[in-house]
């Protein structure tokens, strides 16, 4: 099945989206919980249909959306630099983790059966954030490279911030995947820099329409 470039826009704004939020989390403590939810949530999408569905629609990953759009027109400050540079290592360990189906398939194992907490407790809730960061330090973990998080370090102290970085962090592996299952790649998002601008704009405007293959 070939995959559009707004599939490809909406699995790299997944990716940013899960950056941003630990970022927040990082410096504040805390994360908005509209986009920490949907991004938790994508976890649990094992059979979507489409890669809207994954995020249970375009807007549920609008915030990164939002920010995919201004890292591809250049206007990021310093403040943005360490989300562009966890994004690209995620891409560069969801490739790896690709080569790993022991390891893919031990992540999936783990969270079907976290699924039933999910559900009843919901994706923010502390068991499930705590499953989620031990699912991420046992298995994304000993890749390399590493994700060095920068941030206030009182709030990088505590144990509960952490947990949520790498519950986070677990759900940016996910959109890196799907952007790789898309036929996503360095040289790609290079080449078409613009292109996934203007997607990004377009799918902020009104929603999903499939208009060009890539």
């Amino acid at each position: 099945m070939a995959h559009t470039i707004e599939d490809q826009t909406l699995a790299l704004a997944g990716v940013v989206q899960a950056c941003l939020l630990v970022r927040e989390l990082a410096h504040q403590g805390e994360a908005p919980e509209g986009p920490m939810r949907a991004s938790l949530e994508s976890l649990f999408r094992f059979d979507a249909a489409d890669v809207p569905s994954v995020y249970g629609g375009v807007s549920n990953v609008g915030e990164g959306l939002r920010h995919l759009r201004k890292q591809l027109a250049g206007q990021t400050g310093k403040q943005d630099v360490d989300i562009t540079r966890h994004a690209l290592t995620l891409l560069q360990l969801a490739k790896q983790l690709l080569q790993h189906p022991d390891m893919m398939g031990t992540i999936q194992r783990q969270l079907q059966l976290l699924e039933h907490g999910f559900m009843t407790a919901g994706p923010l809730s502390a068991e499930v954030v705590e499953t989620l960061a031990r699912v991420y330090q046992q298995t994304i973990s000993t890749l390399s490279p590493k994700i060095i998080v920068n941030g206030n370090p009182n709030q990088l102290a505590k144990a509960a911030v952490a947990q949520q970085i790498r519950a986070a962090l677990l759900a940016g592996i996910r959109s890196a995947v799907l952007w790789h299952q898309c036929g996503g790649s360095k040289w790609n998002l290079l080449l078409k820099r613009k292109h996934f601008m203007t997607t990004a704009e377009r799918l902020l405007r009104g929603g999903m329409r499939v208009v060009e293959r890539v």
